[in-house]
């Protein structure tokens, strides 16, 4: 999380976690975050090729080697009951996020380098991404959102400010994932009017990653929280910075 640094998988991973157990209707009831891991091991293994052409059907999750072992942290009910399914991806050193709306059968696309599909290739894997998800619905008991015949929805890409540097794209999707909207995406696509976010820039995003680590470091999942709590007072007394004296900080430590 150190400044102009790109952010691991294991940190966007732990950032799901938590927001899957934030207890608010938003989490509880409509998103559920699903961790990259098995989106990523996807890409990196078929890319663009992501049809067998043997049978002329998708490529499964279960050619995974050890697939089980992610999809034990995938929580069946919400993937069943929410509406949308926030899903970040990381591929070729770049962030990106998913937003697939299973009510309306709408597939989106935030990504803070492009507000078009970059390439043929991408738009092959945007494609991908929303068969991905299908099929872990189907594992969890849904059925499929796609018309008889079909494998994959064409995804949609949100007009949405981008990034001002070559490293701040998953600082990006963490707050997406945090405060977008899903109801107004579609709206937002509509005469590419986009959508409606202030501009980050630089001395905003680093403000956002000390945000993320504290969110990380004062999770009542964290095992050291209450050691942290108790580091972060000993440095308030000492010298309260402008990051500790934040709302953001004193909340956090309040709850």
């Amino acid at each position: 999380m150190a400044p102009k640094t790109c952010i691991d998988i294991q940190v966007i991973t732990i950032m799901c976690h938590i927001l899957n157990n934030e207890q608010s209707e938003r989490f509880e009831k409509f998103v559920y975050y699903v961790p990259p891991e098995i989106m990523v091991r996807m890409f990196e293994k078929y890319g663009q090729r992501w049809m067998d052409t043997e049978n002329n059907r998708p490529h499964g999750i279960a050619s995974l080697v050890n697939h089980e072992e992610y999809m034990v942290y995938l929580d069946k009910n919400k993937l069943l009951t929410h509406r949308f399914i926030f899903a970040p991806i990381l591929f070729f050193e770049h962030w990106w996020l998913y937003v697939l709306d299973v009510e309306k059968r709408e597939f989106f696309v935030l990504d803070s380098k492009n507000i078009v599909s970059p390439s043929d290739e991408r738009s092959s894997m945007n494609r991908f991404a929303s068969n991905i998800l299908d099929q872990l619905r189907i594992w969890a008991g849904a059925p499929s959102i796609f018309d008889e015949g079909s494998c994959s929805l064409l995804p949609r890409y949100v007009n949405i400010p981008g990034q001002p540097n070559e490293t701040d794209c998953g600082v990006f999707v963490m707050k997406w994932m945090e405060l977008i909207d899903p109801m107004g995406l579609a709206a937002s696509c509509e005469a590419n009017k986009g959508y409606n976010i202030d501009k980050w820039g630089e001395p905003k995003l680093q403000e956002f990653r000390k945000q993320i680590v504290a969110k990380i470091m004062l999770s009542k999942d964290n095992e050291k929280r209450m050691e942290t709590i108790r580091v972060l007072n000993e440095m308030r007394n000492i010298r309260p910075a402008a990051v500790l004296r934040s709302p953001y900080i004193r909340s956090s430590l309040i709850s």
